[in-house]
């Protein structure tokens, strides 16, 4: 399966100097807004994939097929083997981390369904030979990406919005994201360079122009991913 994904925006560097301690003594990373920002970027085009690609509109299974699910679907599922339900519907239920917020995550690549992620990323930045944030920075903005893509773990909290838990709306619910986690990623290519076109007036020099071009292949084939292959 091949896609492709964009982006204008913002994209800072991910660094472990982003992260400072909460009033609870425990490390958050202070990115993690900026990253959800994005996040939500991905989120309206994955929810448009899921909803015209045929393969995905169709996918759903039943209790048979439970192990091609995340183990916390078991809870979600039902009893009934002859039960048939939207997979991302079950999905979102399954990976619901902060159910009090709305938010319950569709991801696209998942272990279970051994799959793996390819992705080619066009990055057009606004660098120049004096600006703040160089092209040898780009590797850390790219790690802002991959985490933008990523669907956040449960350690990780809820996510914020100026300090405080963010509430998804109702477009998101479900909320879409490419993978469940960054170990999906067997395969990155970077291609960068200027940005010739007129930014937004309030961007500053982090700001770029994407295009993510995402192949998902699968590793081991099953009945329940020959669609990806």
């Amino acid at each position: 399966m091949r896609f492709r994904l964009t982006y204008d925006g913002p994209l800072k560097s991910s660094q472990p100097t982003h992260k400072s301690e909460d009033a609870n003594g425990q490390f958050r990373d202070r990115r993690a807004e900026h990253k959800h920002d994005i996040r939500r970027k991905m989120h309206e085009q994955l929810k448009q994939l899921w909803a015209t690609n045929k393969f995905l509109q169709i996918l759903i299974a039943p209790n048979s097929h439970i192990t091609q699910l995340p183990p916390s679907a078991g809870m979600v599922w039902g009893e009934d083997p002859s039960i048939r339900r939207p997979m991302a519907t079950v999905l979102s239920e399954a990976y619901s981390h902060h159910r009090e917020h709305g938010y319950g995550y569709v991801p696209l690549a998942r272990e279970e369904i051994y799959l793996e992620c390819s992705l080619r990323v066009l990055c057009l930045r606004r660098d120049h030979h004096d600006a703040v944030l160089p092209a040898r920075d780009i590797d850390n903005r790219i790690k802002t990406l991959i985490d933008a893509l990523t669907m956040p773990s449960l350690r990780q909290g809820v996510p914020l919005k100026d300090g405080k838990p963010r509430i998804a709306s109702d477009d998101e619910k479900p909320f879409f994201v490419l993978m469940d986690d960054d170990r999906r990623v067997t395969h990155l290519e970077v291609e960068t360079g200027i940005d010739l076109a007129p930014p937004p007036a309030d961007a500053d020099e982090s700001f770029v122009r994407l295009v993510i071009s995402v192949e998902l292949r699968t590793y081991y084939t099953t009945m329940f991913n020959l669609g990806f292959a």
